[in-house]
């Protein structure tokens, strides 16, 4: 039994759908200030990241960025993760303390996608990284944020 050209088209067409779009991105609600400092954030983020270009995101006034495909995803305005609390740890990267959540952090989890929170600047930072660009990718995308996040955000907890 063969299959037609139009259900093979309309496969490839459904397959390349699902694959493209740019990243949606949602804030929690933020004050006045937060937004600006978001703002003043995105507005300083690189056009390159490691390599990779800069794309769009949705909605196009959204508090964040996107590099690559698979995209590395930076959110500003982001949820504390349910994981974090008073005793976890993170690890400090020029000026930023990051967490992740302790399982992704596993060699055997290196294949996974990521995401890891700037816990010691506010607004709060997310960045999913997917697992195409792990383990040296997270590392190059941590290091060439900091700059950017020490300069536009304010400091609120020390990395410990």
């Amino acid at each position: 039994m063969s299959v037609g050209l139009p259900v093979l088209a309309a496969c490839l067409a459904v397959a390349l759908t699902a694959c493209g779009g740019a990243p949606e991105i949602d804030s929690v609600g933020l004050d006045a200030d937060e937004r600006a400092a978001c703002q003043a954030l995105v507005d300083a983020l690189p056009d390159s990241l490691d390599d990779l270009e800069r794309g769009e995101v949705e909605p196009d006034d959204a508090l964040g960025a996107a590099w690559g495909d698979p995209a590395i995803v930076l959110t500003c305005g982001a949820e504390e993760p349910e994981e974090f609390d008073e005793f976890s740890a993170c690890d400090e990267v020029l000026g930023v303390g990051w967490f992740s959540p302790p399982d992704q952090l596993k060699v055997e989890q290196q294949d996974e996608d990521a995401t890891l929170w700037a816990m010691s600047h506010s607004p709060l930072v997310q960045l999913e990284v997917p697992a195409d660009y792990r383990p040296d990718g997270v590392a190059a995308a941590l290091a060439q944020l900091a700059e950017v996040v020490t300069a536009e955000l304010d400091e609120v907890r020390a990395c410990h």
